[in-house]
């Protein structure tokens, strides 16, 4: 059987920027990356690239939703489903999230989504994000769901995901935050700083406790009005830029955050930003008005911010492509930056850097294939396998 496949004639977008070299595969992981002048075995099966650019696969930890899929209510084969959706945008893992649910109902749509991530054969459903329900500023959630973060809270999120509770979001300034925080640390999750109300100057103490990443950077993040001294209030925004360990996401639909914040964040260091989507149901398609919870309606129109009756925000209708897309306009970085945006920081956050994230020696062969004057994704490949191939 073939095992071992070389893409040549290709642009490659690693850590290190752009490089023009075969890419050589065996089974699932990427082996080297060959000069085209170096030769391989008969057992190679060679791939022409056609000039194509090899990007590596996006990585969504914040998504709530997508097409007719609803995280917050799963239905059987919804995550799967999804799977086989994501990798047309160049999405090869992500983290379905729910958000902050009745309490009598969190434990178990935690679990049913936990073991629905082993049914995806598309994209690779990696665990999942309770973003929720530990919030000092509810924003579009449902604020009658909102509990404080204890030790059995904790527990019981841990417990119900088995394993696979891979993030967290949690105001930290809530009374039990700190051991909410070291717990989830100890059990291995990322944990989020979200829908907070902290003080500015307590960030850096936070951070202490284990803090290593923000949800949606800027929306409910609270930023304080000059006070009329001439001099610029110290923001809780402006406190998390200064974290140098604090990874910041970003909803990168150019409504949720202003295009002139986004190139902003962009002068950061490149592993600080990372794109997530934060989509919910009937993403990727032209949209639908739907209900959220009840007597809560929403508004989904295609590549932009889903809005409540009211004209707040409520999620994104947006693809992780898009995502990358505006990235790359609003910032003016190259691929290079983009990459690392949407997939390697991503992947870090979530402590599977080793295996994800970036089209290096030894990681899984996840990787897009875009086409070099539109950046369209011509493919998607999970595990050197192709789950996405576009038809002409």
């Amino acid at each position: 059987m073939q095992v071992k496949q070389k893409w040549t004639n290709v642009v490659i977008i690693t850590p290190d920027g752009s490089v023009r070299k075969d890419l050589l595969i065996e089974g699932e992981r990427i082996s080297a990356l060959l000069s085209p002048t170096e030769t391989t075995g008969s057992d190679v099966k060679t791939i022409d690239g056609r000039g194509q650019i090899l990007f590596p696969g996006m990585i969504d930890v914040l998504q709530h939703g997508f097409d007719v899929n609803f995280y917050h209510e799963p239905t059987p084969g919804c995550v799967a489903d999804s799977s086989t959706l994501l990798p047309s945008h160049g999405v090869t893992g992500f983290l379905p999230t729910i958000g902050s649910l009745a309490p009598s109902k969190t434990a178990g749509i935690l679990a049913d989504l936990a073991g629905q991530c082993a049914q995806a054969t598309g994209a690779r459903a990696l665990g999942v994000h309770s973003e929720g329900p530990c919030f000092g500023a509810p924003g579009a959630h449902n604020p009658e769901n909102l509990l404080l973060p204890t030790l059995d809270l904790g527990h019981q999120l841990i417990d119900a995901a088995d394993g696979k509770l891979l993030a967290v979001t949690v105001a930290p300034e809530l009374e039990g935050a700190e051991a909410f925080i070291r717990l989830m640390k100890q059990a291995g999750v990322s944990v989020h700083l979200g829908h907070s109300c902290a003080l500015a100057d307590d960030i850096s103490r936070f951070v202490s406790w284990g803090i290593d990443a923000v949800t949606h950077m800027y929306n409910v993040t609270k930023s304080l009005p000059p006070d009329n001294s001439g001099v610029h209030p110290f923001s809780l925004p402006d406190a998390l830029m200064a974290e140098p360990d604090l990874a910041l996401g970003v909803i990168c639909d150019g409504i949720h955050v202003h295009p002139k914040l986004v190139k902003l964040l962009s002068q950061l260091p490149p592993e600080r930003v990372f794109l997530e989507t934060d989509s919910i149901k009937y993403a990727g398609g032209d949209g639908a008005r739907f209900e959220a919870y009840p007597g809560y309606w929403l508004t989904s129109a295609k590549g932009k911010a889903v809005r409540d009756d009211n004209g707040g925000l409520c999620g994104s209708s947006l693809t992780s492509h898009e995502a990358m897309l505006n990235y790359l306009s609003y910032s003016g970085k190259d691929l290079t930056r983009a990459a690392t945006a949407s997939a390697l920081v991503p992947a870090r956050v979530i402590g599977r850097e080793a295996d994800l994230g970036s089209i290096t020696p030894g990681k899984l062969a996840d990787f897009a294939v875009l086409d070099p004057e539109t950046l369209a994704v011509n493919a998607t490949y999970v595990g050197g396998k192709a789950v996405f191939e576009r038809t002409v």
